[in-house]
């Protein structure tokens, strides 16, 4: 049994209040000059009168909706990525918890996916479909080592720049950036760093952070998946180092130099995330500054019209049965 007061409802008219007034005025009088089976008429006057007010039941646990955020999500998916020093879990899979976690926090807002390795890729434009935005964390891998070359912080750059550029567009909105890695860099890339780029874009971006995985004294990587594993993981599945001539593991080491440098130029706050916690004050200060789109609250509300559709249905089932017995 659903049990719930009027002070539980709020009203999203279908059609104005007003309108509808003049609607069932006209229908009453012409139900009074018939004088036949007034009163089922006027119920269904009156269940008609209630749907088109569209009654919603309201949202009891009062969570509010951003919808005013472009939330974008640059994430490292080199190779580094899969070392095994986040809490027991890869650093990948602690940022798609965490990626997870900060949509949960801001339920209604948009998210674009950008990753960086060998070369930056939007994974998904800013989108409110959290669907795809949960396929796309769910089946994010690093690239295959074999094709890995070296990545740098900047590399991501004219991605973010193309989807900071379309959000801030959008009235009202702001752009929250999370930019999620490690800071190692390697390969023949990493002298090419350049962070100065971001000072283009950095204005673009109201809040956010730079989000650190991993630990300095580093881990192995685990290697599941290649087109050549035998050639990159030794015989526990960890990759090998490549300087050595034997199978030794190699070790992974986050750069929190580089991730602080990072946050830096993108003039955002840098965590060591080694619990989501940490996040807290940065989680509230967002939801603080953001702006609720009024138009859309109704998303937080329950329909529920279809209890009224139901006398509805019995109503006119009524009205039928006594239009077929007068026709006799």
């Amino acid at each position: 049994m659903i049990l719930f007061s009027m002070k539980d409802i709020v009203f999203r008219p279908i059609y104005p209040m007003s309108t509808m007034i003049i609607v069932v005025a006209v229908c009453a009088v012409i139900i009074l000059l018939n004088r036949r089976h007034i009163i089922n008429r006027f119920l269904i006057l009156a269940v008609l009168l209630i749907i088109s007010q569209r009654p919603m039941l309201k949202n009891q646990e009062g969570v509010a909706i951003n919808l005013n955020l472009d939330i974008l999500f640059v994430i490292d998916n080199t190779v580094s990525m899969n070392a095994e020093d986040a809490n027991g879990k890869t650093r990948l899979e602690a940022v798609k918890n965490d990626c997870k976690r900060i949509i949960e926090s801001f339920p209604g807002s948009s998210y674009a996916i950008v990753t960086y390795s060998n070369r930056s890729q939007v994974k998904y434009p800013f989108t409110s479909d959290m669907a795809i935005i949960l396929d796309v964390l769910d089946n994010m891998k690093i690239i295959d080592p074999i094709y890995a070359n070296g990545s740098t912080l900047d590399m991501p750059y004219d991605d973010m720049r193309l989807l900071l550029e379309s959000s801030v567009k959008k009235d009202n909105h702001q752009q929250i950036v999370f930019f999620m890695g490690d800071g190692e860099l390697v390969g023949k890339e990493k002298d090419a760093n350049d962070l100065s780029k971001y000072d283009n874009i950095k204005g673009l971006i109201k809040n956010g952070a730079v989000l650190g995985y991993g630990t300095t004294e580093g881990s192995k990587v685990k290697i599941t998946e290649s087109l050549k594993l035998d050639k990159v993981a030794n015989s526990e599945g960890y990759l090998i180092d490549g300087s050595s001539s034997s199978q030794a593991p190699a070790i992974s080491k986050m750069n929190e130099d580089n991730l602080k440098n990072l946050a830096k130029a993108l003039s955002l706050d840098y965590f060591h995330l080694t619990d989501f916690s940490q996040l807290g004050n940065k989680l509230e200060d967002i939801k603080e500054k953001s702006v609720e789109d009024e138009d859309e609250e109704d998303n937080m509300d329950k329909d529920i019209y279809y209890y009224f559709s139901g006398a509805l249905i019995v109503l006119l089932a009524i009205e039928l049965f006594h239009y077929r017995r007068d026709e006799q």
